[in-house]
């Protein structure tokens, strides 16, 4: 059954390549984070909790009804 598929040499060459371009992605993703001073990882771990205390931030109302389509 299998007899009958046939690859191209270019098929094998176009895996290996897109291989090492998402391990190469990844490697220097991590080296990159790896690199990132103590100051700055802190900082960007606490983003998300930064606009907690905000007061600016849009509330939602109690006596707006949401619309159902």
């Amino acid at each position: 059954m299998f007899k009958r598929v046939f690859f191209e040499e270019w098929s094998g060459l176009m895996a290996a390549l897109s291989f090492m371009l998402i391990a190469g992605v990844f490697v220097v993703g991590t080296l990159r984070a790896l690199r990132i001073p103590k100051a700055q990882r802190e900082h960007l771990a606490n983003l998300p909790l930064e606009g907690a205390g905000d007061s600016s931030a849009p509330t939602p109302d109690a006596t707006q009804v949401p619309i159902k389509p």
